[in-house]
């Protein structure tokens, strides 16, 4: 491939994924002009508490994309460890590409972690006065149906 089309290739795959992220609701993406070479790093600007960095390869050199995406974290003066690596699987097509994202170890560990957690751990007092009330509710609008 010739090195225009290849850069071409990669802007779709990065546009992709930022029509990706603003259908998730997770806010709006847009590509990062020279590719990370200012003051924002990574290949997408979101509000993902992550360095993105995309790849969009026939063969990838993974280790090297890793360390290209954790500098990328280091120098953009954010989190170092909040790296992400997104890569489209050459073998499917471009109009509905296999996508993966390869992140830290612990990273993903805390995001599991976050998303199990309740929302609230033990109910405070508004809350227990809030339910107590709601319960009586839910008791008189029975009471009334059944007679």
């Amino acid at each position: 491939m010739k090195p225009k089309s290849s850069i071409q290739k990669g802007r779709r795959f990065e546009n992709f994924i930022c029509s990706e992220i603003e259908k998730s609701g997770l806010g709006s993406a847009r590509r990062e002009s020279g590719s990370g070479n200012g003051l924002k790093k990574g290949d997408i600007f979101s509000a993902i508490d992550f360095v993105i960095e995309v790849k969009n390869q026939k063969s990838l050199a993974w280790w090297s994309a890793i360390d290209q995406a954790r500098s990328q974290a280091r120098s953009g003066g954010s989190d170092p460890d909040r790296w992400a690596l997104v890569v489209r699987d050459p073998r499917t097509p471009e109009t509905t590409p296999s996508c993966y994202v390869t992140i830290d170890l612990w990273q993903w560990l805390n995001l599991l972690k976050k998303n199990a957690e309740p929302k609230t751990k033990t109910p405070d007092r508004e809350l227990k006065w809030a339910l107590a009330r709601m319960l009586t509710a839910a008791k008189d609008v029975i009471r009334k149906i059944e007679d």
